[in-house]
């Protein structure tokens, strides 16, 4: 898992000969393709589809922050009414997890983590790099001391291999640390994508040396891209100033709030407006007279803010930008989009009910891969909130309490952070559209293991 790694960066790379070792070790026999992310495209949610077969909505962590309205309502201080990631709360992410949901190092044998938080039911002397993380992370975010973490993850990596393991997922941060520090296409950005090629170089060394590079699987992905911010827009004042009192991280002790914003990434926003009786999520006129038409509509103009979307009601969602308001219509057959007063997605009408996988097909190479599916999936929970703000590229939506000042950010429905490179050893696969929900399956598959059904992707090989 390259963190953070944008699949037009890898492709440049590749293209001027700057990876040598993912060139010549994996493409010479292998795929280099590009795949979807999820909605919010951000890290911790966005490794759910790989290893756990599912989007952010459908487990129910809608964000590297959230909030759930019907808990807080019930009692305030409940473990289970916000979160956040970004911290010590990180600890509850695997209890925070579907329990019915297994993920691949629950399915695989003996298998290691590397610097990924999803750990569930490993053992610690597996999670190999549980024991220096925090100090490694702790000086990789305040004196952006960001390289000596790819190093120590090449290490445990290259150390995993001795023990024979089933699986191994490796998590390389640095690229995504560096893009919000500097940004997405800096030198230092850069560098960590070449060790990266390093990386790969010396584990197919080490499984030839073995004779075991071809009975091995090898896959390289993102979890999201990032573009370059130059402006910061913080969305939690935005409705405070508008009489929207809202509660956010890290000040969650907010004496009656009105709303509360939950940042992922920063380039997406999820608002529960919590100015009205009730617990439940609002819908239509419910929710336009709870935010105010007029906030609403200031909101939508603001640059930086790309698209908004919320309920419509129980078979529609509507979406709304400069552009203006088009609903994603939701049937038994399947997905459709209508412009009404304006085209912001830009697809045109797709008035066709689609599946998942043409869906997917259909807006893949848009501006918003993958769109319909996402919007459906996020709000599928009532942790995305009555409102979900998608920021314009140069923007984020997080300026107070913010350190360091992201120059990088992500986490929006854009194209540029939800395509992300998908590389493997192999040739031959399905070549459909494909989403990174895809890699559940098709590692099982290719292991010749079940595959596991209600998953939000299905195999590709």
């Amino acid at each position: 898992m390259v963190d953070g790694a944008r699949y037009d960066v890898m492709k440049s790379l590749l293209d001027a000969g700057e990876l040598p070792n993912i060139q010549n070790e994996i493409l010479s026999a292998g795929t280099f393709r590009k795949a979807t992310s999820c909605f919010p495209s951000t890290t911790g949610p966005a490794y759910l589809p790989p290893l756990m077969g599912c989007f952010p909505g459908t487990a129910d962590i809608t964000g590297i922050r959230w909030f759930d309205k019907k808990e807080f309502r019930r009692k305030r201080f409940n473990k289970l009414a916000m979160r956040s990631y970004c911290g010590p709360e990180a600890a509850w992410f695997n209890s925070d997890m579907p329990a019915d949901r297994p993920t691949l190092h629950e399915l695989l044998g003996e298998t290691y983590n590397i610097f990924s938080m999803i750990t569930r039911n490993i053992p610690e002397e597996r999670d190999l790099a549980k024991k220096g993380k925090s100090l490694l992370y702790l000086k990789a975010h305040y004196l952006f001391q960001h390289h000596p973490v790819d190093v120590a993850a090449h290490g445990h990596l290259m150390r995993s291999l001795d023990k024979n393991p089933d699986f191994v997922f490796t998590v390389l941060p640095c690229v995504d640390w560096n893009s919000h520090v500097y940004h997405p296409h800096h030198e230092e950005t850069i560098k960590s994508y070449k060790f990266m090629d390093y990386s790969v170089g010396e584990v197919v060394k080490k499984l030839k040396a073995r004779n075991e590079w071809d009975s091995t699987l090898m896959l390289l992905t993102s979890d999201h891209g990032l573009t370059q911010t130059h402006s910061h827009f913080d969305l939690a004042a935005f409705f405070s100033k508008k009489g929207l009192r809202a509660l956010q991280y890290p000040v969650v002790f907010k004496i009656k709030p009105k709303s509360a914003v939950m940042i992922s990434g920063n380039s997406f926003g999820a608002v529960h407006l919590l100015n009205h009786e009730g617990d439940e999520v609002l819908y239509g006129k419910a929710f336009k007279k709870a935010i105010g038409e007029a906030t609403l509509a200031d909101l939508i103009q603001q640059p930086a803010v790309d698209f908004v979307a919320w309920r419509g009601s129980k078979s529609d969602y509507r979406i709304a930008s400069k552009k203006g308001e088009a609903s994603i219509r939701k049937s038994a057959d399947g997905l459709s989009y209508h412009p009404v007063t304006g085209d912001p997605f830009g697809l045109g009408t797709l008035a066709e009910p689609m599946n998942a996988t043409a869906s997917l097909a259909a807006t893949f190479e848009s501006d918003y891969p993958d769109g319909l599916v996402q919007i459906d999936q996020l709000f599928g929970s009532r942790r995305a909130g009555d409102l979900v703000v998608s920021a314009a590229n140069g923007y984020d939506l997080r300026d107070n309490w913010e350190y360091p000042a992201h120059k990088g950010s992500h986490g929006s429905l854009h194209k540029d952070h939800i395509h992300v490179p998908l590389l493997y050893n192999q040739t031959g696969w399905d070549e459909r559209p494909a989403r990174t929900t895809d890699i559940f399956n098709s590692i099982l598959k290719w292991m010749g293991k079940p595959e596991i059904s209600n998953t939000d992707g299905s195999a590709l090989c």
